[in-house]
């Protein structure tokens, strides 16, 4: 499944899921590059929704600390995958804390000596995040590279990094299958998501959760492909296979991005061994016709071979491939 159907259900899924207990602020830019972009932040509220919509592990998480950073990852983790989470918040936070020690001091939440007071340095100090990295999973090779420790106190699958990273990760094919998981099931592997749906269902229909979650797992389509007819409405059907075509729509014009691209590199390394005239476009025409491994294989070919070739030679060898 495309990481970005991913991405867009699990933004989509904590905002439901803890509308009433906090804001979520996503797609957090904090540098001119899309992969240090924050794809959640979750500021918590003291309110009785958090004793009225009990949902059990994720709440403790959640809890952790007022101001949570939310990362998610669809299969392994890597370790670039921790390296690039670090960098996202450290970055967040600087700028943040500057922002924030500038307010406090035009509001002169000062002491006698011109330092912020006490009580202004917790607010800020209130804001700096904790990151829970909810992946499904990762091995136990990367848990000892960055000296993860099990939290005992929330059970299996739930690890600490040091603690001035400020940092956790929660591999969810670890957890265990009980009402206290179902909510972080569903953001796991294919399988754990079905089960944890089928619990979820089973709740009480005048859960306000449950309701919203059906809903935007209906609303993304994931994982829910198999659902029986007669849990749908009409409406329903008719939606998810809107999204069908939305999602073959948006996969062929990757696809052929990606392809256009290649072409690209394609030419430009004719045009480069064999000059512009050669480039004809009968040449092109023959490019458009590989297919993507072909295009692959004929751009390393064309790397790495040294000696003059016929230009007829190289498109029937990745024909060929």
């Amino acid at each position: 499944m495309p990481q970005y159907k991913h991405d867009r259900f699990f933004k989509f899924y904590i905002q439901s899921l803890y509308k009433t207990k906090g804001d979520t602020l996503q797609n957090i830019q904090v540098h001119n590059d899309e992969d240090l972009e924050i794809d959640l932040i979750f500021i918590r509220r003291e309110n009785p929704g958090w004793q009225q919509e009990k949902l059990g592990l994720f709440d403790r998480l959640m809890q952790e600390h007022p101001t949570i950073i939310i990362e998610h990852y669809s299969s392994y983790l890597e370790e670039t995958d921790i390296n690039k989470s670090i960098t996202r918040k450290n970055l967040y936070w600087t700028q943040k804390q500057k922002e924030l020690v500038e307010k406090s001091k035009t509001k002169q939440e000062l002491t006698a000596s011109g330092r912020l007071s006490k009580q202004a340095k917790q607010q800020i100090e209130n804001q700096n995040p904790f990151t829970w990295i909810l992946t499904v999973n990762c091995s136990e090779k990367l848990l000892n590279l960055c000296n993860a420790q099990p939290a005992l106190e929330l059970g299996s699958g739930v690890y600490r990094l040091p603690q001035i990273l400020r940092m956790g990760i929660v591999i969810i094919e670890q957890l265990v299958d009980s009402s206290d998981t179902i909510w972080l099931k569903m953001l796991g592997n294919k399988e754990s998501a079905k089960i944890a749906f089928e619990s979820i269902k089973q709740l009480s229909p005048d859960r306000r959760e449950k309701n919203d979650i059906i809903s935007a797992c209906v609303r993304y389509c994931v994982y829910l492909r198999d659902i029986p007819s007669d849990n749908l409405t009409p409406e329903d059907e008719d939606f998810m296979r809107t999204m069908a075509e939305i999602d073959a729509w948006y996969e062929a014009e990757i696809n052929n991005a990606k392809l256009e691209g290649k072409i690209e590199l394609a030419s430009t390394l004719i045009r480069v061994k064999f000059g512009d005239e050669i480039l004809t476009p009968q040449i092109i025409s023959q490019l458009q016709k590989l297919n993507t491994k072909q295009l692959d294989d004929f751009t390393v070919a064309m790397l790495n071979w040294q000696q003059p070739i016929e230009m007829s030679e190289w498109l029937t060898r990745g024909e060929k491939v």
